[in-house]
């Protein structure tokens, strides 16, 4: 999504701007009646799109739904995700099975991957219940957009702020070693079971019962401290890397204030599309002539190749 958005009326200038970038990471809770979509959102100031962005918000996420509970262990945790390499099926993710079933709070986690061509799902149908209101208002602040997406029955969304980011794959590592070379792409169904919680099964397709099973020891570090060293680092958020926020590029800041600035009423105008420092825009301003002298330089050598070669 984007801030601001004008989905109430549409300035024709608009149309080409780059707003500011919103991503959300919705989790569909399909044990509760009716389903329930617990959506995050922050801004591209704050965090990215990567694997340790979603393995922290999974994380927060199932904290947030009390199935994290210290001494008590419910029997299985299903998840079922898009198979996208970036966000969802790598090592920041897919080796949260072993630390979740390990710290004993699941018997049994298992990850299972859509596969190409598949039909809409239920996190997909709530997406679009989520955007339903967001499509047709004018939308200037986080206030504004947060409203806008509570509004529909069913759906509950959180802006969050950039200090719940961590680098899981770094922490994950001082326990478990990484996922076997091309295990990763070509299996969509990965299991860990509490009988042996290091130790990750996976296959290619979850209902082909002729499908040969990987298995895969995942464990490192088996010195007698280290159940104690996982919860410490379970328990403790300053004894894990935070991830540093990526900020706002310096484009997009002259951007939203050259461009946006005039549409956006003035209430909302200093919160959204703030005026950069002259140094920003000085930078910004040289960046963009340097840039475009070397197209037209660029040009130049292509044109006069191509007389060349007449």
């Amino acid at each position: 999504m984007g801030l601001p958005h004008f989905g109430g009326e549409q300035p024709g200038d608009t149309y080409y701007f780059s707003p500011l970038s919103l991503y959300c990471f919705g989790i569909v809770d399909v044990t509760s009646t009716p389903d329930i979509l617990h959506a995050f959102g922050y801004t591209e100031d704050q965090g990215g799109k990567g694997g340790n962005n979603v393995a922290s918000l999974l994380i927060y996420c199932l904290t947030q739904l009390g199935w994290l509970i210290e001494g008590s262990s419910a029997m299985r945790l299903s998840i079922i995700m898009d198979n996208c390499s970036g966000q969802n099926k790598n090592n920041h993710v897919l080796r949260l099975s072993l630390w979740l079933v390990e710290l004993g709070f699941f018997h049994q986690v298992e990850f299972i991957f859509y596969v190409r061509g598949h039909t809409k799902n239920v996190c997909d149908r709530m997406f679009n219940l989520l955007k339903k209101r967001y499509h047709k208002d004018n939308i200037f602040s986080i206030t504004h957009l947060t409203t806008s997406l509570n509004a529909i029955d069913n759906v509950n969304y959180q802006h969050m702020q950039g200090n719940i980011f961590f680098d899981y794959n770094s922490l994950l590592d001082n326990f478990y070693k990484q996922m076997r070379p091309g295990s990763v792409t070509q299996n969509h169904y990965f299991w860990v079971n509490s009988t042996e919680p290091t130790t990750m099964f996976m296959k290619t397709f979850d209902d082909d019962e002729d499908d040969q099973v990987e298995i895969f020891d995942h464990a490192k570090n088996n010195n007698q401290d280290r159940l104690q060293q996982m919860w410490s680092l379970y328990n403790n958020n300053n004894m894990k890397r935070q991830l540093t926020a990526p900020g706002l590029k310096e484009i997009k800041m002259v951007e939203l204030w050259k461009k946006w600035g005039k549409f956006v009423p003035l209430e909302f105008r200093e919160e959204l599309c703030p005026k950069p420092s002259d140094d920003v825009i000085k930078r910004v301003s040289k960046d963009r002539s340097t840039k475009s002298t070397e197209r037209a330089r660029s040009r130049r050598v292509q044109r006069s190749y191509e007389l060349s070669q007449v």
